[in-house]
């Protein structure tokens, strides 16, 4: 059986889902607005490094993406940096082994951090000044938090870890059919014939 490192296998997907998070960001996100929120693929992108575990690694990304998302909205510069870095690093210290992926545990989580930072955000904007109603920014960023997380999905199916993803883990037999118990091997009876 050859040696094969399943983490340097996919070493490609992160800069990849960067960049496709950048264009979507600047592409798409603009163009679609429903009740007043709107798509934020950087958050999404954040969240899904995040839940991968590593802390310093949810750092900068969640800082860089903030950054991109600042420069690209008509937001004040830095407060989603803040609020995305925040999150990340709380995702990826609540997050243990096994949150990466597309699980049931990362689908919650993700949401959960995506939702805290939208309503940061929408409070945030108000404290600003650059948002008028409590109310209208508050409805926003609840839609926002949405269709963010809506977002988040593909993210976290394309990032997830390669033993989610079938390039390891515990297989009695080997392979992808392998069971969790193991059994005796059944050997030929012989006859007396």
């Amino acid at each position: 059986m050859p040696y094969t490192n399943a983490g340097t296998q996919r070493s490609y997907v992160m800069p990849v889902l960067a960049i496709v998070a950048a264009v979507l960001q600047v592409a798409l996100a603009p163009q679609i607005s429903i009740l007043g929120g709107r798509f934020n693929f950087m958050l999404a992108f954040a969240v899904a490094v995040a839940l991968r575990g590593d802390a310093t690694q949810a750092v900068y990304a969640g800082f860089f993406s903030g950054l991109f998302y600042d420069l690209t909205a008509t937001v004040p510069i830095g407060l989603m940096a803040l609020i995305t870095t925040v999150c990340s690093f709380a995702l990826a210290s609540v997050g243990g082994a096994g949150t990466s992926g597309f699980s049931p545990t990362s689908i919650r989580l993700a949401g959960v951090g995506i939702f805290a930072a939208c309503i940061v955000n929408a409070v945030a904007l108000v404290l600003l000044g650059a948002e008028g109603s409590i109310l209208f920014s508050l409805g926003h960023g609840v839609v926002t938090a949405i269709l963010t997380s809506i977002a988040s999905i593909p993210f976290l199916m394309a990032s997830g870890s390669p033993s989610a993803l079938g390039g390891g883990g515990f297989s009695a037999r080997g392979g992808r059919s392998g069971s969790r118990f193991k059994t005796v091997p059944r050997t030929r009876r012989r006859s007396l014939h």
